[in-house]
């Protein structure tokens, strides 16, 4: 188990921190080890035909096992909503000595057999390529994921952004109501807060200490289902999460097939918008694509359930979301569809 004490000063630094470089790195795996991503098999299929034809060399050089890579690749950045192209610029400037000295270990971690697969002839050359000239090998990584993140990810990014931002909602609405222990016991069945510190799950005990950094939380949909910590003394630790929501992203919700009791109350579809915000709080646009209605129709029946009082607005930059309130919870507790 890892233990992180976490001081009244570490709490008031946590951060909340989406980033799409986490995101695109992380897919990455799930290309490698679909069996174990199944959540996205259905983004893995379309993935894999945009790519067809596309040199991944420089990325595929640094994982071992599907797994494992580097930690400079997982670099966080100190500022939160970076864009792709400001990550990868960021990447691109990484240290030398960081990069010789993250990929030295690395690869000394696979020479003892410490991952589940040892490098292969051609990762290895490619690896030392980031000891002998690290300046050219990150930019030759920097533009392939450049062109990684356009096939892959770009034609989704909107959708998982707003996914990404509406968990932030809740469980920021989490923090403010009910404290640490309410945020951290919602984040994954793998992550407890008690007596002031976070612990998680892992095969050996570590403590780790934060100094009075604090943490970065980054809702991550390809960390799924799993969290990912990453612990360093020059880094604030940082965990990476599932949002929730994660399992329906890949997929439209269909219409109710019969007449619920809710359905019955609000009529099918506007109680079918009512359910679409259990997760996590969700824009206009987004429920639409959830849910497989027109974007009119769907404001239409928000702007009902918000003169009900079942739903509230909350604006982020240029965005409205809509999350349940109390009033929606206990309605839906009522009819026995909390989610």
């Amino acid at each position: 188990m890892i233990t992180i004490p976490l001081s009244t000063e570490d709490l008031t630094k946590m951060r909340f921190a989406p980033e799409p470089l986490a995101e695109t790195i992380l897919s990455y795996r799930a290309l490698l080890k679909p069996a174990e991503h199944a959540v996205h098999l259905p983004w893995v299929y379309r993935a894999r035909r945009a790519l067809r034809g596309t040199d991944l060399s420089p990325l595929a050089a640094l994982f071992v096992g599907g797994h494992a890579c580097p930690d400079f690749l997982n670099s966080p950045l100190a500022v939160s909503l970076p864009s792709f192209g400001e990550q990868v610029e960021c990447l691109r400037e990484t240290p030398t000595d960081l990069v010789t000295e993250d990929v030295e270990y690395f690869v000394y971690q696979a020479t003892k057999v410490v991952f589940c697969c040892p490098l292969s002839p051609r990762q290895a050359q490619a690896l030392g390529g980031y000891l002998r000239a690290p300046r050219v090998s990150l930019d030759r990584l920097a533009d392939t994921l450049l062109r990684y993140h356009e096939l892959a990810i770009a034609p989704y990014w909107p959708r998982m952004r707003e996914l990404l931002e509406g968990d932030v909602l809740k469980r920021g609405q989490a923090l403010a109501l009910g404290g640490a222990r309410a945020l951290f016991s919602g984040i994954n069945p793998s992550i407890r807060y008690r007596e002031g510190n976070l612990e998680l799950d892992r095969s050996y005990d570590a403590v780790v200490t934060t100094a009075g950094r604090g943490i970065t939380l980054v809702p991550c949909i390809f960390a799924w289902p799993r969290v990912s910590v990453i612990l360093q003394p020059h880094w604030q630790p940082t965990l990476a999460y599932p949002p929730r929501g994660t399992a329906n992203l890949w997929t439209s919700s269909s219409r109710p097939s019969s007449e619920t009791a809710l359905g019955a109350a609000l009529g099918d579809s506007r109680a079918t918008v009512l359910r679409g915000l259990i997760l996590t709080p969700t824009t206009t646009t987004g429920l639409s694509q959830q849910l497989g209605l027109a974007p009119a129709a769907v404001s239409a029946h928000l702007s009902r359930l918000k003169a009900a009082g079942l739903v509230e607005p909350h604006r982020s930059g240029r965005k409205v979301y809509y999350r349940l309130s109390y009033a929606g919870e206990s309605l839906l507790g009522v009819f026995g569809e909390t989610g």
